[in-house]
């Protein structure tokens, strides 16, 4: 970070995925809540998931605070929600934490999905339920955390056409952008956004996408 700092005057972000699936068994210390689930052993898989939440915070927090030490001008926790509730809980509070530490700095939070699956199913932040989340509500409670960026997420169907695709994005997408309480930073690219799911995506169906996006939606960034 030291170092990309001192080539580059555009503000550089340090940006990780929070990914509680690290945290589980053979990988990590807990349960598989995965696996436990599948057998019923419902109270067990939760358990495992507000383990590993502590620790995936403390991992966060620690990680991000080296990087503002070192320079960067700005935190991003992408990809989140993936692995469910849990996972954007752990975020939340990373959020929270970094907002009380180092008030000035800047943190964007970017989604992995258009709901917050509920792996969990009973986590809340700030009094409100996490799982079921759509965008609207997730830039409501991130805002809350202390995120000063929001990036909603919306998976492409992979049978369905790029013009399908971008318009169920914009419907879904439409509520938080017009209810911004934050710049809102969609996250467009490779399967999501409405941009083809392929490793080199077509110039022209990711501006087509983009350019979609941005007007119809208003938005402050991709």
């Amino acid at each position: 970070m030291k170092e990309a700092q001192t080539r580059l005057v555009a503000p550089v972000q340090y940006g990780a995925m929070p990914n509680l699936g690290l945290y589980s068994q053979p990988d990590g210390p807990f349960p598989n809540w995965s696996e436990l689930l599948p057998l019923g052993k419902i109270d067990e898989a939760r358990a495992a998931q507000e383990e590993a939440v502590e620790h995936a915070v403390a991992d966060m927090v620690f990680a991000a605070a080296a990087m503002i030490e070192a320079g960067a001008d700005q935190i991003d926790f992408d990809t989140v929600g993936g692995p469910g509730d849990a996972d954007f809980l752990a975020a939340l509070l990373a959020a929270e934490r970094l907002r009380f530490e180092y008030p000035d700095i800047g943190i964007e939070m970017g989604m992995a999905g258009e709901f917050v699956l509920g792996m969990h199913g009973e986590l809340a932040y700030g009094g409100k339920r996490l799982a079921g989340l759509w965008p609207l509500e997730q830039m409501k409670v991130a805002r809350k955390a202390g995120v000063t960026m929001f990036g909603p997420a919306v998976n492409v169907n992979t049978r369905r056409s790029q013009a399908w695709n971008t318009a169920r994005a914009i419907t879904i997408v439409k509520p938080c952008t017009a209810g911004a309480e934050i710049p809102i930073h969609m996250n467009a690219g490779m399967g999501v956004g409405s941009v083809p799911m392929t490793p080199i995506v077509p110039v022209d169906a990711c501006s087509r996408a983009s350019k979609a996006l941005v007007e119809l939606l208003g938005l402050d960034g991709l």
